[in-house]
């Protein structure tokens, strides 16, 4: 240790120089650094969702459940297994032994429910997903004007998609989802006159919708040179697409669909949920920060084009903007240090010498930035 402090009280241009060097990486590393108010982190579960439109929460559990649990039951790494099965949709929540790798556990798991040949027909593609704890960077309102028109929430759905749309094409934003929105739903309506003339019930009607609306592999064709994979595609997403869906024969051989004997539109679930901004309609945009974004970056770029945006009809706002209490505590810092380091010098400089201080003071930045 001697050595080493009198190689370098004797090389003063030497430590000088890697004084210098230690200055400039550090501030360079500073200005890199990402900035946000809580890291992001990944819980140690994984879900897995698989929708069964129509089907009752006892054949969600028989079909879905059930077969997911006896999937993943033998591989390692799960602690526990949480199954909730309601109408329409089965939940499996796995929890992972902390010592587990994640993501290895998590493509396993993927792998075992892929490989499940018995779902029923009318289940959807499972999603398989590792739950990640992420708090909104900023939370943007897309507000509109009281109005009498039925077709205003979908059209404040719509608009609001758009904005979110716009908001993940930003160069500093990849995450952002509308919060407080009612899901989807179609309505079919036909009358009772309607019912009777072509000798139909309303249970029979919906049958027929669950076989004809469906999506189902038909196998492959191979060829010397290529295999054809088969799928018959013929589920409707939108009313327009459910409408033109064939509903019975008659007895001439005319085939009628949906729209002709009922009225299909487009509408939301029947929650009893009420979105207001200020007083007014409006749907809420929160704009999530992953773990490469820096939250300043982020939001300064959602407030930019919030300035520049403008919708006829509706109005923009935002609030819940961390980026204010990081910049706060990063001005604090920057302050405290600037504050120690003159409180440094001038009590050095006044009981010994000056030039004594100012090197002892500039051990502060170094050691800061080193």
């Amino acid at each position: 240790m001697k050595r080493a402090i009198s190689w370098a009280v004797r090389n003063t241009p030497a430590m000088n120089t890697l004084m210098l060097g230690i200055l400039i990486v550090g501030l360079l590393s500073m200005l890199s650094l990402r900035r946000e108010v809580f890291p992001q982190f990944e819980l140690e579960i994984i879900l897995v969702t698989v929708p069964y439109p129509g089907a009752t929460p006892e054949e969600v559990e028989r079909g879905i459940c059930q077969k997911i649990e006896e999937a993943v039951h033998a591989i390692d790494g799960i602690t526990k297994q949480l199954s909730v099965a309601r109408e329409g949709t089965g939940f499996v929540v796995l929890e992972l032994d902390p010592r587990t790798d994640p993501q290895k556990a998590l493509n396993e798991i993927r792998s075992e429910v892929d490989a499940i040949p018995s779902f029923p027909e009318l289940a959807e593609e499972p999603e398989i997903q590792q739950i990640t704890f992420r708090i909104p960077a900023i939370k943007v309102g897309v507000m509109a004007l009281e109005t009498d028109d039925p077709d205003a929430e979908m059209k404040l759905r719509k608009t609001a998609e758009q904005i979110r749309d716009e908001l993940i094409h930003l160069p500093a934003v990849s995450q952002a989802r509308i919060m407080g929105a009612r899901d989807f739903q179609i309505d079919v309506e036909i009358s009772e006159e309607t019912l009777r003339k072509y000798n139909l019930t309303l249970q029979r009607v919906a049958d027929i919708l669950r076989r004809q609306n469906v999506e189902l592999p038909g196998g492959s064709i191979k060829t010397p040179t290529e295999e054809i994979l088969l799928r018959a595609k013929n589920k409707g997403l939108t009313g327009e697409e459910i409408a033109r869906l064939p509903l019975l024969e008659t007895p001439g051989g005319d085939v009628l669909k949906v729209g002709d004997l009922a009225t299909v539109r487009d509408g939301f679930v029947d929650d009893p949920v009420i979105s207001m901004i200020n007083g007014r309609p409006g749907l809420v945009i929160a704009v999530e920060r992953t773990r490469a974004e820096d939250l300043l970056a982020l939001t300064r770029d959602v407030r930019d084009y919030l300035r520049k945006k403008r919708l006829p009809g509706y109005e923009l706002a935002y609030w819940a903007d961390q980026s204010v209490d990081v910049a706060d505590r990063i001005d604090m810092l920057v302050r405290n240090g600037i504050q120690g380091l003159m409180l440094v010098f001038f009590v050095l400089a006044v009981f010994l010498d000056l030039r004594l201080a100012f090197w002892v003071a500039l051990g502060i930045p170094i050691s800061v930035f080193g």
